[in-house]
């Protein structure tokens, strides 16, 4: 009999196997990891890709241009080189590698800019993570505890933050605009509401992939002026308008779809038991539900999948209160709300698409209005 099987035999316990020096390695990497996100941050602060959009540059150069200390400057750029965002010439100058391009102020002709999201998750996200272990002794949102307000009503105070707010959930729906835009529900729908939909980053692609659609984009008025700029950027103004309102309180009567991207996450289940009672009441007979979100698996592994979604989980606990949902979970909300769920897909990218109908009325017996 093995050592492990009297072990098992008589009642004990194997010993715990010795971390290996590279599990020692891994932790360490994960523990300092939140260098890089200061690091991009930072550099999207300075506008750096912008300046070496122009042509390679060294240290010094670029440092009189960003007003910048040319020492602090040169060790940014070595770290943006460990980064994969920049290169450094035998002759000392830098260049922007095809990742850095993502930093740049206005994104490529078929590359979304990054900018955005490294100014939200390196600026208002940051000092969130800080209190963190606020959120999980209380599982109270991080930053009510910082600022008094939970969810979006600081956006109305600040058109700066609204901006690069949106900018950055722009750049992020964008890697998935494709995948939802190809989904086949919207082949048989002619008007869509995108609720809660920012700049309309999701509408507009599905509408330039469906011409016989119409879409409003329907948001709290702090994403009036982005959504508009974008729709009449995209030239679609004359099938997609914006209408401002509260989800809690009504939504456009009678379309075909109603789309939630990356808005339930946000809630806790009585919130988004308002929002989903909120979209039954707007729907005609026949519409279909159609939701985006992160389908978080019963049990986490490790693997990216997996850690973007732990990631994403905690970033809801400490800033909104919401959370990520399994499949039985989003069940368990839709069912009481009168929804059944028709079908799920998962997209390239960390995103699932839930398609939901509205439960049939049972029958009334023949005699019922006698």
């Amino acid at each position: 009999m093995s050592a492990t099987s009297k072990a098992t035999v008589s009642g004990q316990r194997p010993a715990a196997k010795a971390p290996s020096e590279r599990n020692k390695r891994r932790l360490v990497q994960q523990i300092v990891s939140s260098w890089r996100t200061q690091a991009i941050h930072v550099a999207a602060q300075l506008q750096v890709a912008d300046c070496l959009a122009q042509g390679p540059m060294d240290a010094d150069d670029l440092a009189k241009a960003l007003r910048c200390s040319a020492d602090g400057l040169a060790r940014l750029l070595r770290a943006l080189c460990a980064l994969g965002l920049c290169r450094e010439t035998v002759s000392g100058r830098f260049s922007l590698t095809p990742t850095g391009q993502l930093l740049r102020s206005e994104g490529s002709a078929d590359q979304a800019s990054l900018r955005s999201l490294a100014l939200w998750w390196g600026g208002a996200t940051w000092p969130m993570w800080g209190e963190l272990g606020y959120s999980v002794r209380t599982g109270a949102s991080a930053r009510e505890h910082l600022t008094g307000d939970a969810h979006y009503g600081y956006l109305q105070k600040s058109a700066e933050s609204a901006s690069i707010f949106h900018d950055a959930m722009r750049a992020m729906t964008a890697l998935i605009v494709a995948d939802v835009a190809g989904h086949d529900t919207w082949h048989s729908a002619n008007r869509v509401v995108d609720v809660g939909g920012g700049h309309g980053e999701v509408a507009v692609g599905i509408l330039a992939a469906h011409p016989h659609l119409h879409a409003t984009v329907f948001d709290l008025p702090h994403a009036q002026a982005g959504a508009q700029a974008r729709i009449a950027a995209a030239g679609l103004s004359e099938r997609c308008e914006f209408q401002s309102g509260s989800f809690f309180d009504t939504l456009p009567q009678g379309a075909d779809r109603y789309l939630l991207k990356s808005i339930l996450h946000n809630w806790n289940d009585e919130r988004c038991a308002a929002i989903l009672t909120c979209c039954k009441n707007a729907m005609k007979p026949g519409a279909r539900l159609v939701l985006v979100e992160r389908m978080r698996p019963a049990r986490l592994h490790a693997n990216a999948h997996d850690e973007a979604l732990a990631r994403t989980d905690l970033n809801m606990l400490a800033g909104l209160g919401g959370r990520e949902r399994t499949q039985d979970e989003f069940n368990a909300l839709l069912h009481p709300a009168g929804f059944v769920v028709l079908g799920t897909w998962r997209t390239s990218f960390e995103f699932t698409v839930i398609e939901a109908g509205l439960t049939p009325m049972p029958a009334l017996p023949e005699d019922a209005g006698s």
